[in-house]
């Protein structure tokens, strides 16, 4: 497999955070904290983060 230069805009960096930064900064109870690491590992991308955050604001 090569990587074609031309179309190197195309692709982007995921954002890799660690659960427990994104808990922190978005003020999540240790429960919430908790439910992402079991769903998600120490690590995620922050858009499956921000995705399951809004789905608990929801219940």
């Amino acid at each position: 497999m090569s990587i074609d230069i031309s179309n190197i805009e195309e692709f982007k960096l995921r954002e890799v955070w660690s659960v427990h930064e994104f808990a922190r900064r978005y003020r999540l109870t240790k429960m919430e904290e908790s439910r992402l690491k079991m769903l998600h590992g120490p690590f995620a991308e922050m858009r499956e983060l921000l995705v399951c955050r809004q789905s608990v604001s929801l219940w």
